[in-house]
Protein backbone atom coordinates (compact mmCIF):
# COMPACT_ATOMS: atom_id res chain seq x y z
CA UNK A 1 0.00 0.00 0.00
CA UNK A 2 1.48 3.32 -1.54
CA UNK A 3 -0.07 5.53 1.94
CA UNK A 4 2.92 3.85 4.18
CA UNK A 5 5.17 4.72 1.44
CA UNK A 6 4.77 7.62 1.17
CA UNK A 7 4.48 8.01 5.36
CA UNK A 8 7.88 6.04 5.19
CA UNK A 9 9.68 8.61 2.66
CA UNK A 10 8.29 11.34 4.69
CA UNK A 11 9.63 10.37 8.15
CA UNK A 12 13.17 10.00 6.10
CA UNK A 13 13.06 13.19 4.50
CA UNK A 14 16.18 15.60 5.83
CA UNK A 15 18.25 18.49 4.66
CA UNK A 16 20.83 15.97 3.38
CA UNK A 17 18.68 13.80 1.54
CA UNK A 18 15.31 16.16 0.12
CA UNK A 19 17.06 15.89 -3.40
CA UNK A 20 17.79 12.25 -3.58
CA UNK A 21 14.26 10.73 -2.44
CA UNK A 22 12.32 13.81 -4.24
CA UNK A 23 11.44 11.85 -7.23
CA UNK A 24 10.18 8.65 -5.49
CA UNK A 25 8.39 10.74 -3.28
CA UNK A 26 6.84 12.76 -6.33
CA UNK A 27 5.89 9.52 -8.04
CA UNK A 28 3.81 8.49 -4.74
CA UNK A 29 1.83 11.67 -4.58
CA UNK A 30 0.95 11.63 -8.33
CA UNK A 31 -0.35 8.05 -7.84
CA UNK A 32 -2.11 8.94 -4.67
CA UNK A 33 -3.74 12.27 -6.49
CA UNK A 34 -4.62 9.74 -9.38
CA UNK A 35 -5.28 6.74 -7.24
CA UNK A 36 -2.87 4.60 -9.63
CA UNK A 37 -0.49 2.22 -8.16
CA UNK A 38 1.13 0.52 -11.47
CA UNK A 39 4.89 -0.10 -11.88
CA UNK A 40 4.50 -0.46 -15.56
CA UNK A 41 3.97 3.43 -15.58
CA UNK A 42 6.65 5.94 -16.04
CA UNK A 43 8.13 8.41 -13.52
CA UNK A 44 7.08 11.02 -16.57
CA UNK A 45 3.43 9.24 -17.65
CA UNK A 46 2.47 9.96 -13.86
CA UNK A 47 3.19 13.37 -14.20
CA UNK A 48 1.36 13.55 -17.18
CA UNK A 49 -1.28 12.17 -16.28
CA UNK A 50 -1.30 14.26 -13.17
CA UNK A 51 -1.15 17.70 -14.92
CA UNK A 52 -4.42 16.26 -16.64
CA UNK A 53 -5.97 15.47 -14.14
CA UNK A 54 -5.21 19.01 -12.11
CA UNK A 55 -6.44 20.94 -15.22
CA UNK A 56 -9.36 18.85 -15.60
CA UNK A 57 -10.20 19.87 -11.68
CA UNK A 58 -9.18 23.74 -12.42
CA UNK A 59 -12.08 23.31 -15.59
CA UNK A 60 -14.58 21.46 -13.16
CA UNK A 61 -14.18 24.11 -10.28
CA UNK A 62 -15.09 26.54 -12.83
CA UNK A 63 -18.04 24.80 -13.94
CA UNK A 64 -19.11 24.20 -10.42
CA UNK A 65 -19.70 27.89 -9.43
CA UNK A 66 -22.19 27.97 -12.62
CA UNK A 67 -23.89 24.99 -11.50
CA UNK A 68 -23.58 24.72 -7.72
CA UNK A 69 -27.25 24.09 -6.77
CA UNK A 70 -26.94 20.76 -9.02
CA UNK A 71 -23.55 19.60 -7.21
CA UNK A 72 -24.21 17.30 -4.75
CA UNK A 73 -28.59 17.31 -5.07
CA UNK A 74 -28.60 13.43 -4.97
CA UNK A 75 -26.77 13.28 -1.96
CA UNK A 76 -28.53 15.82 -0.10
CA UNK A 77 -31.64 13.75 -1.02
CA UNK A 78 -30.14 10.78 0.05
CA UNK A 79 -29.44 12.33 3.64
CA UNK A 80 -33.43 13.50 3.90
CA UNK A 81 -33.86 10.41 3.59
CA UNK A 82 -31.40 8.51 5.21
CA UNK A 83 -31.67 10.99 8.41
CA UNK A 84 -35.95 9.61 8.45
CA UNK A 85 -35.18 6.06 8.92
CA UNK A 86 -32.50 6.42 11.19
CA UNK A 87 -34.76 8.57 13.17
CA UNK A 88 -37.14 5.92 12.90
CA UNK A 89 -34.88 3.37 14.05
CA UNK A 90 -34.17 5.67 16.83
CA UNK A 91 -37.62 6.72 18.11
CA UNK A 92 -38.06 2.65 18.74
CA UNK A 93 -35.10 2.57 21.96
CA UNK A 94 -32.86 0.51 19.09
CA UNK A 95 -29.72 3.20 19.22
CA UNK A 96 -27.71 0.52 18.68
CA UNK A 97 -29.03 -0.78 15.74
CA UNK A 98 -28.98 2.82 14.59
CA UNK A 99 -25.08 3.33 15.24
CA UNK A 100 -24.33 -0.11 14.06
CA UNK A 101 -25.72 1.05 10.41
CA UNK A 102 -24.04 4.42 10.16
CA UNK A 103 -20.87 2.90 10.91
CA UNK A 104 -21.40 0.03 8.15
CA UNK A 105 -21.87 3.20 5.90
CA UNK A 106 -19.09 5.33 6.44
CA UNK A 107 -17.05 2.49 6.10
CA UNK A 108 -18.34 1.49 2.45
CA UNK A 109 -17.88 5.49 1.32
CA UNK A 110 -13.91 5.19 2.74
CA UNK A 111 -14.53 6.50 6.14
CA UNK A 112 -12.83 4.10 8.38
CA UNK A 113 -10.66 6.76 9.77
CA UNK A 114 -13.71 9.10 11.10
CA UNK A 115 -15.34 5.94 12.27
CA UNK A 116 -12.04 4.98 14.24
CA UNK A 117 -11.87 8.55 15.62
CA UNK A 118 -15.22 8.49 17.19
CA UNK A 119 -15.00 5.11 17.98
CA UNK A 120 -11.53 6.27 20.40
CA UNK A 121 -13.36 9.34 21.45
CA UNK A 122 -16.47 7.34 23.23
CA UNK A 123 -14.97 3.77 23.43
CA UNK A 124 -13.80 4.45 27.31
CA UNK A 125 -17.05 5.45 28.69
CA UNK A 126 -19.58 2.31 29.22
CA UNK A 127 -22.58 4.48 27.13
CA UNK A 128 -20.98 3.99 23.33
CA UNK A 129 -24.45 3.52 22.63
CA UNK A 130 -25.67 7.04 23.18
CA UNK A 131 -27.19 9.79 21.49
CA UNK A 132 -24.17 12.21 21.53
CA UNK A 133 -22.21 9.18 19.58
CA UNK A 134 -25.22 8.90 17.09
CA UNK A 135 -25.02 12.54 16.57
CA UNK A 136 -21.69 12.82 15.73
CA UNK A 137 -21.24 9.49 14.03
CA UNK A 138 -24.04 10.78 11.71
CA UNK A 139 -22.17 13.75 10.75
CA UNK A 140 -19.23 12.50 10.40
CA UNK A 141 -21.27 9.94 7.52
CA UNK A 142 -22.22 13.28 5.83
CA UNK A 143 -19.10 15.35 5.56
CA UNK A 144 -17.76 12.15 4.14
CA UNK A 145 -20.37 11.51 2.04
CA UNK A 146 -20.48 15.19 0.41
CA UNK A 147 -16.98 14.76 -0.21
CA UNK A 148 -18.16 12.97 -3.50
CA UNK A 149 -20.13 16.43 -4.72
CA UNK A 150 -17.16 17.75 -6.21
CA UNK A 151 -16.41 14.67 -8.03
CA UNK A 152 -19.11 15.06 -11.02
CA UNK A 153 -22.65 13.74 -11.41
CA UNK A 154 -21.80 10.22 -12.44
CA UNK A 155 -19.50 9.42 -9.61
CA UNK A 156 -22.79 10.57 -7.25
CA UNK A 157 -24.89 8.40 -8.36
CA UNK A 158 -22.59 5.43 -8.32
CA UNK A 159 -21.80 6.51 -4.65
CA UNK A 160 -25.63 6.73 -3.77
CA UNK A 161 -26.54 3.33 -5.29
CA UNK A 162 -23.63 1.77 -3.99
CA UNK A 163 -24.78 2.93 -0.63
CA UNK A 164 -28.65 2.35 -1.09
CA UNK A 165 -27.92 -1.57 -1.99
CA UNK A 166 -25.57 -2.03 0.75
CA UNK A 167 -27.36 -0.76 3.74
CA UNK A 168 -30.61 -3.13 1.80
CA UNK A 169 -28.18 -5.98 2.01
CA UNK A 170 -26.95 -4.73 5.72
CA UNK A 171 -31.25 -5.06 6.80
CA UNK A 172 -32.10 -8.09 4.91
CA UNK A 173 -29.25 -10.47 6.42
CA UNK A 174 -30.01 -8.86 9.93
CA UNK A 175 -33.83 -9.76 9.56
CA UNK A 176 -32.75 -13.56 7.73
CA UNK A 177 -30.68 -14.20 11.16
CA UNK A 178 -33.12 -13.36 13.82
CA UNK A 179 -33.94 -16.68 13.98
CA UNK A 180 -30.00 -17.89 14.00
CA UNK A 181 -29.52 -15.20 16.86
CA UNK A 182 -32.30 -16.13 19.34
CA UNK A 183 -31.09 -19.98 19.14
CA UNK A 184 -27.45 -18.77 19.62
CA UNK A 185 -28.78 -16.86 22.78
CA UNK A 186 -31.20 -19.41 24.16
CA UNK A 187 -28.37 -22.48 23.63
CA UNK A 188 -26.45 -23.47 27.02
CA UNK A 189 -23.09 -24.15 25.19
CA UNK A 190 -21.94 -26.03 28.42
CA UNK A 191 -24.77 -28.74 28.71
CA UNK A 192 -25.83 -28.13 24.97
CA UNK A 193 -29.69 -28.02 25.86
CA UNK A 194 -31.72 -24.81 24.48
CA UNK A 195 -33.14 -22.74 27.46
CA UNK A 196 -36.88 -21.61 27.11
CA UNK A 197 -37.96 -17.48 26.52
CA UNK A 198 -38.99 -17.65 30.32
CA UNK A 199 -35.43 -19.07 31.71
CA UNK A 200 -33.43 -16.52 29.50
CA UNK A 201 -35.90 -13.77 30.75
CA UNK A 202 -34.97 -14.86 34.49
CA UNK A 203 -31.33 -14.19 33.55
CA UNK A 204 -29.63 -10.85 34.09
CA UNK A 205 -29.33 -10.18 30.33
CA UNK A 206 -28.72 -6.26 28.67
CA UNK A 207 -32.43 -4.84 28.03
CA UNK A 208 -31.22 -4.79 24.30
CA UNK A 209 -30.65 -8.48 24.02
CA UNK A 210 -33.96 -9.49 25.90
CA UNK A 211 -35.53 -6.95 23.28
CA UNK A 212 -34.00 -8.65 20.32
CA UNK A 213 -35.23 -11.71 21.87
CA UNK A 214 -39.02 -11.11 21.13
CA UNK A 215 -40.87 -11.90 17.98
CA UNK A 216 -42.00 -8.13 17.83
CA UNK A 217 -38.30 -7.31 17.10
CA UNK A 218 -38.44 -9.94 13.99
CA UNK A 219 -41.03 -7.82 12.62
CA UNK A 220 -39.08 -5.01 13.46
CA UNK A 221 -36.40 -6.31 11.47
CA UNK A 222 -38.51 -6.70 8.36
CA UNK A 223 -40.57 -3.55 8.67
CA UNK A 224 -36.88 -1.87 8.24
CA UNK A 225 -36.16 -3.58 4.32
CA UNK A 226 -39.68 -2.49 3.54
CA UNK A 227 -38.95 1.16 5.04
CA UNK A 228 -35.75 1.51 3.30
CA UNK A 229 -37.11 -0.01 -0.20
CA UNK A 230 -40.22 2.65 0.01
CA UNK A 231 -37.84 5.52 1.30
CA UNK A 232 -34.85 5.01 -1.85
CA UNK A 233 -36.80 3.71 -4.63
CA UNK A 234 -37.16 7.09 -6.45
CA UNK A 235 -33.68 8.01 -5.67
CA UNK A 236 -32.74 5.26 -8.53
CA UNK A 237 -35.58 5.90 -10.94
CA UNK A 238 -34.17 7.26 -14.05
CA UNK A 239 -37.49 9.56 -14.28
CA UNK A 240 -37.02 10.97 -11.42
CA UNK A 241 -33.37 12.09 -11.15
CA UNK A 242 -34.19 13.50 -14.89
CA UNK A 243 -37.09 16.02 -13.31
CA UNK A 244 -34.89 16.33 -9.72
CA UNK A 245 -31.80 17.96 -12.02
CA UNK A 246 -33.91 19.77 -14.58
CA UNK A 247 -35.96 20.96 -12.02
CA UNK A 248 -33.06 22.45 -10.06
CA UNK A 249 -31.47 23.36 -13.23
CA UNK A 250 -34.55 25.93 -13.78
CA UNK A 251 -34.15 27.38 -10.83
CA UNK A 252 -30.72 28.41 -11.54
Amino acid sequence: MFYKEIKDLLNKLNSENIEELKPSLIRKVNELILNINDDNISDGELEMLCNFFIMRENLRKEVRKENSLIEGLLIENFIKVFDEFINEINNKDYISDAIELINTSIRSIGGIARGYRLMKKYAPSKDINSVQYLIELKDEFYKQLRSYSSKGIHEEQFVICGLINVIKFELEEKSQEHGRYVISMLTDYKTKKMKSLEEFESETHLDEFKIKMKREFGIELQRRVYLWDNLTRKLQDHYYLENLYEEEGNNL
